[in-house]
């Protein structure tokens, strides 16, 4: 496979994303528990919904072939595996799943947004009050990394 980036951005690139937040549900003064409840209903629901649809797609096993020669001049050709054969197992529904989740939060009040994370002035870290309602979205807006690894939309007051 060829990429249109050079390995090294591309790699830059893919630990940038890695970074990045993710879309965050968002209804200003809710509390962030009574979000997670609503999330965790709504994918219930989806799941009751929408009922798992398992595949299995088969990828066969890659090679390489490669002359080989020996010191008589004898040659051949050597297969080299690359990658083994395996079965890959999917949801079909998936996709399904998560939209009639994502129809299931907007019937409740949310949007999603992207925001982008943090950045916090001279290093200084960014302290968040986890129990504390959502913010109103602003132009300030962004997103704080917790601890547990969860993201948290926070609106940052300047002095």
């Amino acid at each position: 496979m060829r990429f249109g980036f050079p390995l090294p951005i591309f790699a830059a690139l893919a630990a940038l994303a890695a970074c990045a937040p993710p879309p965050l549900w968002h209804k200003a003064g809710v509390a962030p528990a009574r979000l997670h409840s609503d999330l965790t209903a709504c994918r219930v629901d989806a799941l009751t919904q929408v009922p798992e649809r398992i595949r299995r797609h088969y990828r066969p096993a890659d090679y390489i072939s490669r002359p080989v020669c020996t010191a008589t001049g004898h040659c051949y050709v050597q297969r080299i595996l690359v990658r083994p054969a395996e079965y890959e197992r999917y949801d079909a529904n998936a996709g399904l799943c998560e939209d009639v989740a994502q129809a299931c939060m907007a019937d409740k009040g949310y949007t999603q947004v992207r925001l982008p994370a943090c950045q916090s002035p001279q290093g200084q870290k960014i302290t968040v009050n986890t129990r504390a309602p959502l913010p109103p979205l602003s132009n300030e807006s962004c997103a704080v990394r917790l601890p547990s690894g969860d993201w948290r939309i926070v609106t940052p007051t300047t002095p």
